[in-house]
């Protein structure tokens, strides 16, 4: 199985500013200064190797598109962010979509998770399927709606594919592209849906949009079986804990901390945070996951160092064995 991300941010999408794409270039050179930089296969590996990711690259700003490839001829995507348009350019590009069905898993309709749908060039090709997938009972009505004047200029019957839509409820089993679906009901304004995909001894939980409050901790918490075992746990946490725990309380989104106490909770291997905040610039989002590594290494020592027999004393904590920021275009092979 393969998780290719094509949207990481949350809210908006966001680009670069023109000094912010200066100042990368300026580090950059900066940082070459004194090296053999004469091939381009040196430069290559500089840039690749050598430089830090905020000056090599960028985390992205496309709104949230996940795509799981299982193996089978159909398309798995959960949400359609700004994302979902790459994905289909990509698609189509590479000449992979044309006669194809895309199964397209919505948490929820906040723009920031429908907007990239308008714009997926495979839906305007004829032969091709895409089949809506949630637990939102107006499913149907809310894409058609969000494509009529006065929020868009042409309506979703444009679209020359066949399109379907499929309503489901948290318990429900999904058999889409060799794999089982799941959902979960989440805590976020307008109520979101987490998924679980299962398939080739693999499980991924894409979970966005969510906020874990107290009842979290507690020991019979429902997410925590949801996500057990997961080779991969896709989380959104645009928040610091103060933060989560401040103004932005009630916003609807967790912070890292939250993410890696319920991954090791969990028993999660890999721990990909994502659905960035749109304020946040790459400096931001790569001291965010320093800090959140550390807070990973600090809390597995504390437990290592915890008396065993002690009422209540945690269990010795291996998991999540990796925590990283997803960014726009990083691939998993799982």
């Amino acid at each position: 199985m393969k998780v290719n991300f094509k949207g990481t941010r949350g809210s908006i999408p966001i680009a670069p500013s023109a000094k912010e794409v200066q100042e990368k270039v300026v580090a950059s050179l900066l940082a070459a200064r004194g090296k053999d930089l004469r091939s381009e296969r040196q430069i290559r590996d500089f840039v690749e190797k050598t430089l830090p990711f905020r000056h090599s690259s960028t985390w992205g700003g496309n709104t949230p598109c996940v795509e799981v490839e299982t193996g089978s001829d159909d398309y798995l995507i959960f949400d359609g962010g700004s994302g979902l348009r790459v994905l289909g350019k990509e698609l189509m590009e590479s000449g992979s979509a044309s006669g194809k069905t895309f199964h397209i898993f919505l948490s929820h309709f906040h723009y920031d998770h429908i907007q990239g749908i308008p714009f997926f060039a495979p839906a305007y090709v004829p032969g091709n399927k895409i089949v809506f997938h949630g637990a939102h009972k107006n499913l149907r009505e809310t894409l058609i709606d969000q494509m009529k004047e006065p929020y868009f200029p042409i309506d979703f019957d444009t679209f020359q594919c066949e399109t379907s839509f499929e309503v489901h409820a948290p318990g429900d089993v999904v058999e889409v592209c060799d794999c089982e679906v799941r959902l979960i009901k989440q805590d976020h304004p307008g109520i979101s849906y987490g998924y679980r995909v299962d398939g080739q001894n693999v499980s991924v939980v894409y979970s966005t949009d969510a906020e874990h409050k107290n009842k979290a901790h507690c020991k019979d918490y429902p997410f925590i079986d949801f996500i057990r075992d997961a080779n991969l746990l896709i989380f959104d946490a645009p928040y610091t804990h103060s933060q989560s725990m401040g103004i932005r309380e009630d916003w609807g989104h967790s912070s890292n901390i939250m993410g890696v106490e319920l991954a090791a909770r969990g028993e999660v291997e890999i721990l990909a945070i994502f659905h960035h905040d749109p304020g946040s610039c790459d400096e931001d989002i790569e001291s965010f996951l320093a800090h959140t590594k550390k807070f990973l290494e600090r809390s597995k020592i504390a437990v290592r160092e915890t008396k065993p027999g002690i009422p209540g004393a945690p269990s010795p904590r291996s998991n999540p064995q990796k925590v990283l920021m997803a960014y726009d275009g990083l691939s998993l092979s799982l």
